[in-house]
């Protein structure tokens, strides 16, 4: 079987704005730049020297989640090119690990050292990291990098350098947050939900208008119990949140010798149902909140209303087990194939009430691992019919590779080159073109050759069009977004 652990294994260097050779074409219409975001560096100390410090015990993070953020921009001049960037961060947090040689800040995975107020603040407190190595969007006129922690930095979309530590221009705090923000494709808006802890958890949709740097509160919905939320669904009336029976042991993680990381305070309770919290984004109130059999899900694709009911697009795991098969230890040892993930539509009634709640069904879509789903954005809270995925497979022969799955005909479409390993595929739709009409771009892992190469695949036939072969091993990384020309020059203040 290849040995996919290179894309586990930290990037030590940096390009600036390189032409890629390309292979096949691309389409004329396709401008613009592809941002992308994730771990870029897993041990502590200099890369490039290979130097570790002697005197710490913490020399490498324990989880993907944790590696330091490093920024990829795949730029489309429109000219049939593709232009290549890689730079990380400089946070503060970079500057602990590479500069100092430790790990002490405390992540999703990797245990905080120190004191317990050390370990509050790592996982609680939002300046406990700044490492956002997750997501990125735009805000206002400013391009950011996000991750769990209510901490965002700026950057330039253009040299990717780092342009500091960024806020909006309100008050409103949390303890967490979705580095999954959703954007309302009629009005611009950018949602999101945010996450205070306390002896009721209170959990904050917040609606920033395009072009703002402001939120308003769309509705604070208290919990009994904290529970673990990684992203949420956005129709034009509602917020849908999959509150999934995965408990966070807030007060655990004060106690001496309580746990030490994030993940360690996570507790999965398979007898507890999931419950879908519909919330109005008229009037803040919780419509609706029914149950279902437990699951696990990190990603939402579409969700829109159909009759009295809602449909949920997700992927869905049995338990939260996936977590632990994301540890640096687990993948290096193979769990990279096993990650099994449905893709689920569910049914959420809307006819019942907080004290009845009714329960949710689901048929399942697609099966076979997947994972990252995306889908056409101009699509949200409507109908839609495709889902673009990363799916595992036969791990001699196509061990992971995109997946584009037909919600209405229940077909399964795939990419496949023997022993490559893909990253989630991005939907790009050409302009004027209706659902499927586009290309998907993934990043794609070439181990054997120890090369990445950015595939271009066509929406309608799934035919690869192009690729575009990197200089270099890109590690794993976890989400993107691909911006416009016109997007990009008004973040660089051009008409």
């Amino acid at each position: 079987m290849p040995d996919y652990r290179v894309g586990f294994t930290s990037c030590e260097t940096e390009h600036d704005d390189v032409e890629l050779p390309v292979e096949g074409s691309l389409p004329g219409w396709l401008s613009g730049a592809l941002l992308r975001n994730g771990p870029g560096k897993f041990e502590a100390g200099d890369s490039e020297s290979h130097e570790r410090p002697a005197d710490t015990d913490d020399a490498s993070f324990e989880h993907w989640f944790d590696g330091l953020a490093m920024l990829r921009r795949f730029a489309f001049p429109g000219d049939g090119t593709v232009r290549y960037s890689n730079r990380f961060l400089r946070t503060e947090e970079y500057r602990a690990v590479v500069d100092d040689g430790g790990l002490d800040a405390g992540q999703f995975g990797t245990g905080a050292a120190g004191s317990l107020l050390e370990r509050l603040r790592a996982t609680l407190l939002p300046e406990a990291t700044d490492n956002t190595n997750v997501n990125v969007t735009l805000a206002g006129d400013s391009f950011l990098a996000l991750t769990e922690a209510p901490e965002r930095v700026a950057f330039d979309p253009e040299t990717l350098e780092t342009q500091g530590s960024w806020a909006f221009d309100d008050e409103r705090s949390g303890h967490l947050a979705c580095a999954h923000p959703v954007v309302d494709p009629d009005s611009g808006a950018t949602f999101n939900l945010h996450v205070r802890f306390g002896r009721r958890p209170t959990y904050v949709v917040t609606k920033r208008a395009a072009g703002e740097t402001a939120r308003e509160v769309v509705a604070r919905v208290r919990f009994s119990d904290a529970v673990y939320v990684h992203s949420f669904a956005l129709t034009p009336e509602h917020v849908v949140v999959a509150a999934c029976p995965l408990y966070v042991d807030v007060w655990g993680l004060l106690r001496p010798g309580g746990p030490s990381s994030f993940l360690d305070a996570l507790d999965w309770r398979p007898d507890r149902p999931a419950r879908f919290v519909v919330v109005s984004r008229d009037t803040g109130e919780v419509v609706a909140a029914p149950t279902a059999p437990a699951f696990f899900t990190f990603h939402h694709a579409n969700a829109f209303r159909r009759g009295d009911s809602l449909v949920v697009d997700l992927v869905a795991f049995e338990d939260a087990s996936v977590l632990g098969d994301l540890s640096l230890s687990a993948l290096r040892a193979g769990s990279v194939t096993t990650l099994a993930g449905d893709l689920r539509r569910y049914r959420v009634p809307l006819d019942g009430d907080t004290a009845s709640p009714g329960r949710a069904t689901f048929q399942t879509l697609a099966t076979g691992g997947l994972s990252l789903p995306r889908f056409d954005e101009r699509r949200r809270g409507r109908p839609s019919r495709y889902v673009y995925a990363t799916r595992t497979g036969d791990a001699e022969a196509a061990p992971n590779h995109p997946a584009r799955v037909d919600c209405w005909r229940r077909e399964t479409a795939v990419w496949r080159e023997p022993g490559t390993f893909c990253g989630e595929p991005v939907f790009v739709p050409r302009p004027g073109g209706g659902e499927g009409d586009g290309v998907v771009l993934s990043v794609v892992l070439d181990p054997e050759r120890e090369q990445s190469f950015l595939l271009v695949l066509d929406g309608e036939t799934f035919a690869e069009r192009a690729r575009a072969w990197l200089p270099h091993v890109l590690p794993f990384d976890f989400h993107g977004q691909f911006y416009p020309d016109a997007a990009l020059r008004t973040a660089r203040g051009r008409p």
